[in-house]
């Protein structure tokens, strides 16, 4: 479907230049962000404006960032879509380039739910511990 797949590439396209809100446009407000791991950015999120504040307040208390670096493959479907990510998370002096694979469920031409993979889940328990 090239719907799908310009969405999902605009989608992408704004988180590589670091334009959260203009991504955030692709994201229904009742999006589910599945998150592995035990960090503290690890868990469900429910809705749009959930994650936002979660996010943010937990990246402020623990003085990080974390940014795309680049989308290394895209796959779109008619409802799924699979990105293989390189991300990059700063806190301090400390910087952790890490992959990550992000399934997308698609739903009217928004993104209705994420469920994020890192290919070492541990190193980032470690880093935002």
């Amino acid at each position: 479907d090239t719907s799908q797949t310009t969405m999902m590439r605009h989608y992408v396209d704004a988180w590589l230049r670091k334009d959260a809100q203009a991504a955030l446009a692709f994201v229904a407000d009742d999006v589910v962000l599945h998150s592995a791991g035990r960090h503290p950015l690890a868990g469900e999120f429910v809705g749009k404006q959930a994650f936002l504040d979660a996010y943010t307040t937990t990246l402020a208390t623990l003085g990080g960032t974390v940014e795309a670096e680049a989308v290394e493959d895209l796959l779109v479907g008619s409802e799924r879509a699979v990105a293989l990510v390189r991300e990059r998370a700063i806190r301090g002096e400390r910087v952790l380039e890490f992959d990550r694979v992000n399934v997308y469920r698609l739903r009217d031409g928004q993104i209705a739910e994420i469920w994020s993979y890192d290919f070492d889940p541990y190193a980032l328990d470690e880093f935002w511990a």
